[in-house]
């Protein structure tokens, strides 16, 4: 046995032990890997969804929620993109047996791009001190503006290929 499934079958075990979770039907023998929330998994679900909206919805002027049903006209789901152009590429692993969604990794990268222009500001403004402007250094700034060019092409090629709205480099301004 695998030391993730080891550890996996202790988080399962404590979860049990102090009422997060229960084998579902488990009086009628139960369902192989079906749970119910117990006491204390009921209120930690709650806790997380009401910190989620907060986050979400309530910290942001530009956001409403909804609660809509999932039952919904199948125009809907089409016009959503989620029936014709709807998928996540999945690239696998085979050394470490590992399964990955290619738009993560693609994002992943874009973060390490984007964490390298926050160096060549960090630097120059070192440099720099109190006279440095960091619009103007980023507008001027040849290699922060091949990185930004760089991460945004890539972005947009991404879009393409999922279907997705590129969410363009991080402003720098």
């Amino acid at each position: 046995m695998t030391q993730q499934s080891e550890i996996f079958k202790k988080v399962i075990s404590h979860a049990k032990e102090y009422g997060f979770i229960f084998p579902s039907s488990e009086i009628y023998d139960g369902l192989s890997a079906v749970y119910d929330y117990g006491q204390n998994g009921a209120a930690l679900k709650n806790n997380i969804r009401q910190y989620w909206w907060k986050a979400m919805v309530q910290l942001n002027e530009n956001i409403v929620g909804i609660d809509a049903s999932i039952l919904m006209h199948p125009t809907t789901w089409k016009a959503s993109g989620h029936v014709d152009a709807f998928n996540d590429p999945l690239i696998d692993n085979k050394d470490s047996k590992k399964r990955y969604r290619a738009d993560v990794l693609v994002e992943d990268y874009v973060a390490k791009i984007e964490g390298k222009i926050e160096k060549e500001i960090a630097k120059a403004s070192k440099r720099f001190g109190d006279a440095f402007n960091k619009k103007e250094f980023v507008n001027t700034n040849t290699r922060v503006k091949d990185y930004q060019e760089k991460a945004n092409a890539i972005l947009k090629r991404l879009g393409k290929f999922t279907g997705r709205k590129s969410r363009g480099c991080k402003g720098f301004d």
